[in-house]
């Protein structure tokens, strides 16, 4: 199919947060009853693991670092890292809209929270949750706030220049997002860019009806417009949903490291850089680009 990527979208997607560090134990029958309290089609397993458990490793180095996680004390990270019997909370369910197994989490989570006295943790967005963590719920795919459920994070390549990237997305059944060859005064504008571009791929997934309740093939586009008003959608900020700046991007599919590549539009004029100094500018306010 020329001029688009055909994602295959899994019959099933998952979230996990964890409450570490309990102070009381959670009963078996207590998990029994919050499995049971879950709506029909959502799975739900709650696991213990330890403080020294790999998948808890990135969230312990983040929480550890004043810089990344500022106002967060970091003997929360020392406290989760030297302590056993944290409660991992996964819940799974079919892909598309409603995202169901993300409000199931967040409930479940706030309960066993409240249960046990334990701390709210987001080991893959590598982020302490509020409390509680369960929101308003969305009434509206075109209003879904991902950046709760995801991070963008950078950092130096070995050229010095700043690679991108998106941890979360798999959530919905989408592979991350990345892209090198930043220079650091773009950070900010393509920081913008990925969560705005995060939420316009998350609501075609909400859209196709096709995807739910089995999974399939997705469409999407090569090319991808991404506009001020799907930063704004992206984070929540409704009074500012409107358009004054976007961008073009170009995906590529690299499956094997399962990643959507964001590279410069084909057919490029005015050479890469410039375009990442646009595509920059135009997250700013600067209506410019293309």
């Amino acid at each position: 199919m020329a001029g688009k990527i055909l994602l295959p979208i899994p019959g099933s997607v998952s979230v996990t947060f964890v409450v570490a560090a309990p102070e009381r134990p959670l009963s078996p029958a207590v998990a029994a009853r919050l499995r049971d309290s879950l709506p029909a089609g959502i799975d739900l397993r709650v696991e213990e693991i330890g403080g020294g458990d790999p998948y808890l490793a990135p969230a312990v180095s983040r929480l550890s670092c004043p810089d990344c996680s500022p106002g967060v004390d970091p003997l929360i990270a020392v406290l989760i890292e030297r302590t056993d019997g944290h409660l991992s909370i996964t819940c799974t369910a079919p892909p598309g809209w409603p995202p169901a197994h993300l409000q199931a989490c967040a409930q479940v989570t706030d309960e066993v929270a409240e249960l046990t006295g334990g701390i709210r943790l987001d080991p893959q967005a590598l982020r302490l949750l509020p409390d509680p963590v369960q929101s308003r719920p969305v009434a509206a795919p075109e209003a879904f706030p991902i950046v709760h459920w995801m991070l963008v994070s950078q950092g130096p390549d070995d050229d010095g220049l700043y690679g991108m990237r998106t941890t979360g997305l798999s959530r919905f059944g989408l592979p991350e997002l990345r892209t090198q060859r930043l220079q650091r005064h773009q950070v900010h504008g393509w920081w913008h860019l990925f969560n705005g571009l995060a939420g316009v791929l998350v609501r075609r997934i909400f859209d196709d009806a096709r995807l739910r309740p089995q999974g399939g093939v997705h469409a999407l586009p090569a090319h991808v417009v991404v506009s001020t008003a799907d930063v704004a959608v992206a984070h929540g900020w409704e009074e500012e949903a409107e358009t004054f700046g976007q961008a073009t991007v170009r995906l590529r599919l690299d499956a094997d490291a399962g990643y959507l590549t964001v590279l410069p539009p084909a057919g490029l004029s005015g050479g890469e850089a410039r375009w990442r100094d646009r595509a920059a500018l135009s997250m700013c306010g600067d209506d410019s680009s293309d």
